[in-house]
């Protein structure tokens, strides 16, 4: 095991937080961060290299996002008197097994790694595995309720008072992530169609108006060449719909206890699985995991369901005319806008290995604090809100997408359940299940209880 001296009283400094003011000088809530100097203490942040978008170090390049990064870990290294030892290793969905086989070796090993975070459902296995600590024991050190974490995640993924990972402002991936709705505007005046900005404002952004809308453009030929689609996805996209209608495999009980939901396989699940697959297998959607970003950005299709990133990645250059709303919702009644997010978000651990655990807490509360003054207003008002969308209502429709951004148990411990949860609900809405949703969610019921059994009365969860 390699050495690390335990911060001693001589080494940590802690003074009561201020009081008087809950708010910095620029508007942002104070963090409850006594205090602290660890001397040079090492932290060691085990992370996946290969994440979508930069989010552990940076450069100051010139780059608002990159540089807002840089920043904050020295902001973070200098205010705890710490130094980060950023370790990257490969650690995408196809290479979860091997980024868990690296910290399993390392807590029979060396013992190196304080900090851990990758791909979603990584961490989501190295929890049930044993390989991270409860986060609840850090309660002291970490404030999960304050507003740079992840409120829903914490809420749902909190099992039997156990919290083994955390996100939100931490996480550029986490902010990026969240499934929206792009679509074409001059599509939209073009086939004189309803202005999805006016729907959503008047709470009419529906999924009968999304398929009404889209159903309006039927696979015909465009002037520029190729096919004009409604709709086009690839057949994951979808199932934010199915979220985005308030729809859960997971939820918790009248006792805060996760529990199966009633919702996944009830009526309002039924008719929404009928209606997209019905929608999903006209000539107005292409169903193509290889053309579907090239067929929106090339002008092909009025929407698109694609993570916020779509914006930054694909297109600019495009010269496509776009706006970005929320995901539909089910039906008028609903109250807010739903969404989840694209598998490829991070989540964040203190491994079992550490033996500095509390300095690891802090580090984690200072770095997501730090991001939620430095990097998100950079990532959000700076590059999202005004570098890569074309007007002010989308950049208000971000907004909203983020106000409503959700997690459940089923998907993000998606491993658990054999990843039928995502699986299956995807098929259903593409319209490409052999089976109704009705005989499906029969078969599937009795599964997913001793699934979500297993899950709670591991060992990882029991009490």
């Amino acid at each position: 095991m390699r050495a690390k001296s335990a911060p001693s009283a001589a080494t940590t400094v802690e003074t009561a937080p201020e009081t008087e003011n809950p708010f910095d000088e620029n508007g942002y809530l104070k963090d409850k961060i006594p205090e602290l100097n660890y001397g040079g203490e090492t932290v060691d942040v085990l992370y996946w290299s290969n994440a979508k978008n930069v989010e552990y170090t940076a450069e100051d390049d010139g780059d608002s996002v990159n540089a807002s990064i840089y920043y904050r870990n020295l902001a973070v290294e200098d205010r705890l008197g710490i130094t980060f030892n950023w370790i990257g290793e490969k650690g995408d969905y196809g290479q979860r097994a091997d980024f868990n086989n690296i910290i399993a070796a390392d807590l029979s090993g060396d013992c190196m790694y304080d900090i851990i975070s990758a791909y979603s459902t990584t961490i989501a296995m190295a929890a049930t595995y044993g390989y991270v600590l409860d986060l609840m024991e850090y309660s002291g050190k970490l404030s999960l309720d304050m507003p740079w974490w992840g409120a829903d995640l914490t809420d749902m993924a909190t099992i039997n008072g156990k919290l083994y990972f955390a996100t939100g402002d931490i996480s550029t991936n986490y902010l990026l992530r969240m499934y929206g709705t792009f679509f074409n505007k001059e599509l939209i005046t073009n086939n004189s169609l309803a202005d999805p900005y006016a729907l959503v404002d008047s709470g009419d952004w529906t999924v009968d108006k999304f398929i009404e809308l889209g159903s309006a453009i039927k696979g015909e030929a465009s002037v520029g060449g190729g096919i004009t689609y409604g709709f086009v996805h690839d057949a994951i996209t979808v199932e934010a719909l199915f979220y985005g209608s308030d729809l859960r495999f997971v939820d918790k009980n009248d006792e805060d206890k996760a529990a199966l939901s009633d919702s996944w396989k009830g009526d309002k699940a039924q008719t929404l699985i009928e209606k997209m697959a019905a929608f999903c297998n006209t000539d107005s959607v292409l169903n193509d995991s290889k053309k579907d970003e090239s067929t929106f950005t090339d002008g092909n299709s009025l929407f698109i369901i694609y993570s916020l990133d779509y914006a930054m990645n694909y297109l600019p250059g495009s010269g496509i005319d776009f706006g970005i709303a929320p995901i539909p919702k089910y039906d008028t009644a609903q109250e807010k806008y739903s969404t989840t997010l694209n598998y490829k978000y991070s989540l964040y651990a203190i491994s079992r290995a550490t033996d500095i655990p509390e300095v690891a807490a802090y580090a984690l509360e200072a770095l997501a604090s730090e991001s939620y003054r430095k990097v998100t207003p950079n990532l959000y008002e700076v590059a999202m809100k005004i570098r890569y969308t074309t007007d002010s209502t989308s950049q208000r429709m971000i907004d909203h997408i983020r106000d409503g951004v959700s997690f459940e148990v089923g998907r993000t411990f998606t491993h658990i359940f054999d990843y039928e949860t995502y699986r299956t609900i995807r098929k259903a809405l593409a319209g490409t299940s052999t089976e109704g949703w009705q005989t499906t969610a029969g078969s599937f019921e009795a599964v997913l209880e001793r699934q979500l059994k297993s899950l709670i009365e591991s060992d990882a969860f029991k009490n």
